[in-house]
């Protein structure tokens, strides 16, 4: 048996107690929430809508909302995963932004100019991850969905969900 007692110990020093979750964590069922409260200086509602609904901008305070919801560790900086379970620091989450442009589940190496797809690569990191997919198409309801790596993979081997399937992602 694996004694990750100080590991865990450890984790708690840096970053605080998340022994419970407050929403459980339920595989291929989605959540939608309505964020209600949210503000910055002087800009509008609506100029703060149409800020979330673009993917990263939304991003950042997303993971944050996340993280406190379902009781996860974020992971700060930018690794190869979001967030791990804090009584379990091998299990790893990884938080991709649906957006009208859908849904790439690709490391974000792999995205953007001049950078390359690695097949092999994107395989071996997605069989490893649990994957968070969150809409934020009609912010401020989003939709927040806990998918197994392989699951995605088998579906979307290229690593991009279309725009098209949105709906029936988040049914």
């Amino acid at each position: 048996m694996c004694n990750n007692g100080p590991k865990i110990a450890a984790l708690y020093r840096m970053y605080g107690n998340y022994s419970m979750s407050r929403i459980p964590i339920v595989f291929n069922t989605t959540n939608t929430k309505v964020v209600e409260h949210f503000a910055f200086g002087n800009l509008s509602r609506d100029e703060l809508i149409d800020m979330y609904r673009d993917g990263r901008a939304f991003s950042f305070p997303s993971e944050r909302l996340v993280a406190k919801d379902y009781g996860l560790q974020r992971i700060p900086g930018c690794e190869d995963h979001d967030f791990i379970d804090p009584t379990n620091p091998d299990v790893k989450y990884d938080a991709k932004t649906f957006t009208p442009r859908g849904c790439g589940f690709m490391p974000s190496s792999m995205k953007g100019t001049g950078r390359t797809f690695d097949k092999a690569l994107f395989e071996e990191k997605s069989k490893g991850l649990h994957f968070i997919i969150i809409s934020n198409v009609h912010f401020p309801e989003i939709k927040i969905r806990f998918v197994e790596g392989l699951q995605l993979l088998e579906r979307y081997p290229k690593g991009q969900i279309p725009f098209k399937d949105h709906d029936a992602f988040f049914q």
